[in-house]
């Protein structure tokens, strides 16, 4: 059994994170994965997928773990870790590749965990690198993430270190923070807890 925990598979990831805590092998078939703590800048990749190097979507998205290498090893002393169920989730998103060229997506904690984090790191197509489109991928991705935890209560901006970033905030708890890394990437998350892991992350982007 996958475990696929970012936004696409949200709607399911209470079922599927009991499922794993069931199942003494699960942790290995639920598709965990973990990362050596090192200091810096991950190498482009963070922990063991199926694809080290990339892979191409029946749609045309292709997953580039190159993308996450503005992230750091772990956030909050949680270790950072590629989410490989989420990416093949949003290769089989045929509307996706209309504006998006390349994506990877990546976790920190259990969903059964006090404080847990789902990321997606976007490249939009030159053609759609534009404030429409930036704003249609924030709202979206804040809807997707909140429809599981009862909906957007407020949305806001805010400088957070050096970074402007969308804030959406959950009704149900859940956080959502999308900002532009530049170069028609974004980057864009969610999580839930007392630590704030999104917040922190951010601060200590490379």
């Amino acid at each position: 059994m996958r475990r696929a925990f970012g936004v696409a598979a949200f709607r399911r990831f209470w079922l599927i994170g009991v499922a794993c805590t069931l199942a003494a092998a699960g942790l290995a078939g639920c598709g965990t994965s973990s990362a050596t703590p090192s200091p810096g800048p991950t190498s482009y990749y963070i922990g063991a997928t199926p694809w080290p190097n990339g892979t191409v979507g029946q749609y045309g998205l292709r997953i580039d773990p190159t993308l996450l290498k503005r992230l750091p090893i772990a956030v909050g002393g949680v270790a950072l870790t590629e989410d490989a169920g989420e990416e093949e989730q949003r290769m089989e998103d045929s509307g996706l590749p209309t504006r998006i060229d390349r994506l990877a997506a990546a976790m920190a904690g259990d969903l059964l965990d006090t404080d847990f984090l789902r990321l997606e790191i976007v490249h939009f197509k030159p053609e759609f690198q534009n404030g429409d489109a930036y704003s249609q991928w924030i709202d979206n991705y804040a809807a997707e993430a909140c429809s599981q935890a009862n909906g957007i209560g407020d949305s806001s901006q805010a400088q957070i270190g050096v970074w402007l970033v969308d804030i959406s905030d959950c009704n149900g708890g859940v956080v959502v923070y999308s900002l532009a890394l530049g170069d028609g990437q974004y980057l864009s998350m969610f999580d839930n807890g007392p630590r704030d892991l999104g917040r922190i992350l951010i601060t200590n982007l490379y």
